[in-house]
């Protein structure tokens, strides 16, 4: 009886673990995708994603910069239409000022140009102005499309992988906050 309960006991550790998924790599540009179901705000899946390596290529939270490379996420790491456990993840878009236009001011967190949107029909809309919404998510409800939404929910991530991207590229939250100073 010993056993059951220590096998019980450990049943329940593991639960507890967050869930990561395996790492999956995009063959077109050769980067690689991890979704990260653990809960966290934007601004520390941001320091998270900058704090891992796979393979020794440093990870930052995903640039979506093409149609190609967002339904590859969204299809091979979030499942297509079915909706993400734990929530819609963060996704590495911010905006410098939430008190402009809700589509203008968008950046990546490499600095990589801001070419290619894929706004829910009725996003970006700015919808919570107390809090400002100037963080990127996967919309709920599916679809592959994003989501202005404010920090103070709790989310999961998708962490990509690329020495493409300098390290020094990548904007740490310093540098964030320094822009509303």
């Amino acid at each position: 009886m010993k056993h059951y309960g220590i096998l019980g006991i450990l049943a329940l550790v593991v639960l507890a673990l967050p869930a990561q998924a395996e790492v999956v790599q995009w063959d077109v540009n050769g980067h690689y995708y991890e979704y990260v179901a653990e809960l966290v705000t934007w601004e520390q899946a941001m320091t998270y994603a900058e704090s891992r390596h796979h393979n020794g290529i440093p990870g930052y939270l995903v640039t979506l910069t093409t149609a190609e490379e967002n339904a590859f996420v969204y299809e091979n790491i979030l499942g297509g239409d079915s909706p993400a456990p734990w929530g819609d993840p963060w996704i590495g878009g911010y905006q410098n000022d939430c008190h402009s236009d809700p589509a203008a001011n968008w950046h990546w967190v490499t600095d990589e140009p801001w070419d290619y949107t894929n706004w829910a029909p009725w996003e970006p809309n700015d919808y919570n102005e107390l809090y400002g919404e100037m963080y990127l998510q996967f919309t709920p409800g599916g679809g592959g499309w994003w989501n202005d939404h404010h920090s103070l929910n709790p989310k999961p991530m998708i962490i990509e992988y690329s020495d493409d991207v300098v390290d020094s590229q990548l904007s740490s939250w310093d540098n964030l906050k320094a822009l509303y100073r």
